[in-house]
């Protein structure tokens, strides 16, 4: 009974052992060309293989205190032999290195894993990225993956390592959000029946002005969408109108669309409601008479049986009208300065009007 319970003990003890994660220490990361930090890439290496759970890691406050007191200095320890002296004083199975190169604009990334038993290059991956630094974790995630035999998202290796590759906020970090918030002024100009109205004289309903309104206004935006240089946002615009000719009319805009990051070149499209006053005319010998201007005594019909539509009229009451708003923008930068500059359309079957604005702001 005693030598069963002792078999199964020195059995049980055999397979915690053989179980047990062999001991890697990661030693060192070099940096040829690129600005990043070495010891900052050392323990992102260290980190990305610890959690896998493949190897038992040692930490960098143990390495850096036993190589101390072997005279080992770990920041310069890049050679095979120098990692084979580091990794036997740490009592370790396996060491590693890696190595950031930057090449032209292309970013090399090495990892060497030494097996200490065999004396031999367990493994080495050495692939090659796009130079964007600030993805490097992503890098070194992939070549870890790729060490120990672990599955890589294809779509993510492609954006690093393609330059053919469709652009993203993953290869392109550095175009950040582009806010052309900020104040608006410009002109808009009338055609057709709009136009002849605000050209007509009181007397006939019309404002005795000319066809073009001066507005201003403030554009307030919000971005939903943000990939690489392109970005979708929406774009809330209350302006006032005609204060250059003693009118005041409001309206409000609000608009879709897409904007480039890097030279602020965007489209957008959306929904305008504005006040004005408006009457009813009717449809007269082939003619829209309005209706302030026709004799009901002598007329020979009913209205109510008459063709009739709203028209522009400045004796008219107050109503509320939509439109649909078609337009495009350009950026103009000076330093912080940012200086949009925005054509529009507001397409009718009547009275088409088209006009520009323009604005600044300040990048923070």
């Amino acid at each position: 009974m005693k030598k069963t319970f002792l078999t199964i003990a020195f059995a049980t003890l055999a397979q915690l052992l053989l179980a047990q994660n062999p001991k890697l220490a990661v030693i060192s990361f070099d940096a040829i060309g690129a600005q990043l930090d070495k010891a900052q890439l050392t323990e992102l290496l260290r980190i990305e293989i610890s959690k896998h759970e493949q190897y038992e890691m040692i930490d960098r406050y143990e390495i850096a205190e036993m190589l101390k007191k072997a005279e080992i200095n770990n920041a310069s320890c890049y050679s095979k032999t120098c990692l084979k002296e580091a990794g036997k004083t740490l009592g370790v199975d396996y060491v590693m290195s890696g190595s950031a190169d930057l090449l032209g604009d292309a970013l090399f990334i090495r990892l060497r894993m030494i097996d200490l038993a065999g004396n031999t290059m367990k493994k080495e991956v050495v692939r090659e990225f796009l130079n964007i630094p600030e993805k490097v974790n992503t890098m070194i995630s992939i070549c870890v993956n790729e060490l120990l035999g672990l599955p890589n998202d294809d779509l993510i290796v492609n954006s690093l390592s393609n330059r053919e590759s469709y652009e993203s906020a993953v290869n392109n970090p550095y175009y950040q959000t582009l806010s052309l918030a900020g104040p608006r002024m410009g002109y808009t100009f009338f055609t057709g029946e709009m136009g002849k109205t605000l050209s007509a004289p009181r007397s006939k309903g019309g404002y005795d002005g000319y066809p073009a309104f001066f507005q201003m206004g403030y554009q307030f935006e919000k971005q939903y969408l943000n990939e690489g240089k392109w970005q979708a946002l929406f774009e809330f615009i209350p302006m006032v109108s005609g204060l250059d000719q003693g009118l005041f009319v409001p309206s409000f805009t609000v608009m879709n669309g897409i904007r480039n990051n890097k030279n602020g070149l965007e489209f957008a499209i959306g929904p305008s409601i504005n006040i004005s006053r408006e009457t009813t005319a009717y449809s007269i010998n082939e003619q829209w008479v309005r209706s302030e201007d026709i004799d009901i005594t002598n007329m020979a019909e009913d209205l109510s049986k008459l063709d009739s539509k709203k028209v522009m009229d400045s004796r008219g009451t107050v109503a509320l009208k939509s439109y649909v708003v078609l337009a495009a923008g350009y950026s103009l930068k000076s330093g912080k300065l940012n200086i949009p500059i925005n054509v529009f359309v507001i397409p009718s079957k009547t009275s088409t009007r088209y006009g520009f604005s323009f604005g600044f702001n300040v990048r923070k």
